[in-house]
């Protein structure tokens, strides 16, 4: 049975040495697992139109961005690699995630989620991030 939840998500993420910082809040639904749990919630601003569902199974994070114009699958596990895929209005891209750190926490109000990776392209880096979600039961 899903619940609904107030999700924050802080993002960090470095380009050629350029950190670079966002913040958004938003409302969504909270589904518990067998081996974790699931946040969906819809998009806004740049990613509009678009449903995000992050899927937390153990120490490891797939998110899924679906119906708008920058849809997206990545995978984050530590330690591995995957080859993801990015389609933006222009072209579908390929790139690898390397898992750095996956590390999660539920309580009667909501919980957290912290995850980083690296992303590259044709094997060359492109950015590190971090992602902080935090959410908590209406």
């Amino acid at each position: 049975m899903s619940r609904k939840v107030v999700i924050t998500i802080a993002d960090r993420h470095e380009i050629d040495g350029e950190p670079e910082e966002a913040k958004l809040t938003t409302v969504g639904e909270y589904d518990r697992t067998l081996t974790g749990f699931v946040l969906r919630y819809d998009e806004t601003e740049d990613f509009s139109g678009s449903v995000t569902t992050l899927t937390v199974d153990g120490s490891k994070v797939t998110m899924h961005r679906l119906g708008g114009k920058h849809n997206a699958q990545l995978i984050v596990e530590p330690g591995k690699r995957y080859s993801c895929m990015y389609a933006t209005e222009y072209a579908d891209l390929m790139l690898g995630v390397r898992g750095k750190d996956v590390r999660s926490r539920l309580d009667e109000n909501g919980g957290e989620l912290n995850f980083s990776y690296t992303l590259d392209f044709n094997t060359g880096f492109c950015s590190h991030n971090e992602l902080k979600v935090t959410f908590r039961f209406e």
